[in-house]
């Protein structure tokens, strides 16, 4: 009797425990998965558009909490913090509007990368003159524990035109 009883328990648990190893799973199991190319766009996107309305805080939210960002003067920047801070001073003294065209994008895990051409029209707020420049870019993409990607590494070169 104590068996049959066991076997009737046994026979009602392990579907009731399936039951709930599924109600447990993290909500980003269960989420529609972005494609990483749509992503990279996106982030690529929502970065020149900030950068333009001047919304810094949204800028820096782009950025892996150790983020390194390479200037086109090599000099290295690391920390969200530090990359806001600079990006600050951007937006304090210019007006600009950038567009990237990008020429390679891949990912492989939790890492993506996005290289290409950016023009960018500057306009200095104090004295209203107006520059363009052109240039090459990197940025590195990170795959957070949420699911989410940041950029991780953003470096930038500056290209001069060359007197012909």
């Amino acid at each position: 009797m104590v068996r049959r009883c066991l076997a009737i328990a046994v026979c009602f648990l392990v579907p009731a425990a399936s039951l709930f190893s599924f109600a447990e799973r993290p909500p980003q199991a269960q989420r529609k998965q972005v494609p990483v190319a749509d992503e990279i766009v996106r982030l690529r996107t929502e970065w020149a558009k900030n950068l333009y309305a001047k919304q810094i805080d949204q800028l820096a939210t782009l950025y892996a909490p150790d983020a390194v960002y390479l200037k086109p003067s090599g000099a290295r920047v690391t920390g969200r913090p530090a990359i806001r801070d600079v990006c600050k001073k951007i937006m304090d003294n210019f007006t600009t509007n950038i567009t990237f065209q990008s020429l390679a994008s891949d990912h492989s895990g939790d890492l993506a990368y996005d290289s290409g051409e950016y023009r960018e029209s500057l306009v200095k707020l104090s004295d209203k003159t107006e520059a363009d420049v052109q240039g090459n870019y990197v940025m590195i993409f990170k795959r957070q524990p949420d699911g989410t990607w940041l950029i991780a590494e953003q470096m930038w070169t500056l290209v001069t035109p060359s007197s012909e």
